[in-house]
């Protein structure tokens, strides 16, 4: 699968270096479960020209990362449409080099695409004794169809505005936070629609914003904690806070933006601002400025084991904290490998006719 993507990726147009590292990125999360920001989304994200890919904006996959702004613990970086998979690598690298130099690196990237799964990048952090952080974020001021609500509101706004940090343990597996701020990210309402199965109650509203369990059907999704019900205003929180640090710290709302740049169905400016390209945010922390990272570390170790040796409740055999799921999924699927449906052999049998690259 990997020969295959990069090889792909290729013949669109990426450079070689690009090509591995968006495989890469995508085979992390196709190997630890995380399937709706997979392998699954190789045709429909990155190489559609007029598809799901086209809504995140027409990639430039030769395009490269230019700096805006840089100082010892930061950099702001333009994507110029780029291929987010892999110059968000780049971008997180840089974070961790500050962050070897300085202790801490934070870095952002306006004008980008769709960068897939946030925790990859956070995770990166882990092997050099960091703590790591990555997000991205939207806002369609004119309001987008399959976009999030903001709580007690009717116009679906904000892109889902996932929010990831990982850190690393000792002798058990680091911990990986990678999370949406809406109840669900679009991806999984899209993976439930092309396997024929309806979404639970409660993930989305149809156009007469009534409950809608037909993901064909979906016109706006809830936030983490329900459009109106209590805890809503904590994920819509959530999310404003992951669009300030990745799209408005970045510069990505802008009074200037280029029109073919701002996605979704409206893109005139409100207010005087419109939202130019994806924006990201990534970051790196040197665990060793605080204190011993052993002891950190074994501090993690005893925190994961006293949470696993709690009593789970009925049909939960064991309580687990973000990140173990995902790593036992990963083990399995080594050795196994990666489960594909119907709907994606058929996108990746496509691709293979298109660019000539033998499935």
């Amino acid at each position: 699968m990997r020969r295959f993507s990069i090889g792909v990726f290729e013949a669109a147009g990426a450079p070689r270096e690009h090509a591995e590292r968006a495989t890469d990125v995508l085979m992390w999360a196709s190997l630890r479960g995380v399937d709706t920001h997979g392998i699954r989304n190789l045709k429909r994200y990155y190489l559609d020209a007029a598809g799901v890919g086209r809504r995140d904006g027409q990639i430039v996959f030769d395009a490269e990362l230019t700096l805006d702004h840089e100082s010892q613990t930061t950099a702001a970086f333009d994507a110029h449409s780029g291929l987010a998979l892999s110059l968000s690598v780049q971008a997180m690298q840089c974070a961790i080099q500050k962050a070897r130099q300085s202790g801490v690196g934070i870095v952002t990237v306006r004008n980008s695409t769709h960068f897939g799964p946030a925790g990859y990048y956070a995770a990166m952090a882990v092997e050099h004794n960091m703590l790591g952080f990555a997000s991205c974020g939207y806002l369609f001021p004119h309001g987008q169809t399959k976009a999030v609500l903001p709580f007690g509101g009717l116009l679906p706004m904000l892109s889902t505005n996932p929010l990831a940090m990982a850190c690393p343990a000792d002798k058990l597996p680091p911990f990986v936070l990678d999370m949406s701020t809406s109840v669900v990210p679009v991806n999984r309402i899209e993976l439930y629609e092309e396997e024929g199965r309806p979404v639970p109650r409660g993930w989305a509203l149809d156009a007469n914003r009534q409950p809608t369990t037909k993901p064909d059907e979906v016109h706006s999704v809830i936030p983490l904690g329900g459009a109106t019900t209590f805890g809503g205003h904590k994920g819509f929180g959530m999310a404003l806070a992951s669009w300030i640090l990745t799209s408005l710290l970045s510069g990505a709302w802008r009074t200037d933006a280029e029109r073919d740049r701002v996605l979704g169905e409206r893109p005139e400016p409100k207010y005087g601002f419109a939202q130019e390209g994806i924006g990201h945010c990534f970051a790196a922390i040197r665990i060793d400025q605080f204190g011993d990272p052993l002891v950190f570390r074994q501090g993690m170790d005893a925190m994961i084991q006293a949470i696993n040796d709690s009593p789970p409740t009925a049909g939960f055999p064991q309580v687990h904290v973000p990140g173990q799921g995902a790593h036992a999924t990963q083990q399995e699927r080594l050795r196994e490998g990666i489960p594909i449906n119907t709907a994606t052999m058929d996108a990746l049998q496509s691709l293979a006719e298109e660019f000539g690259v033998p499935l």
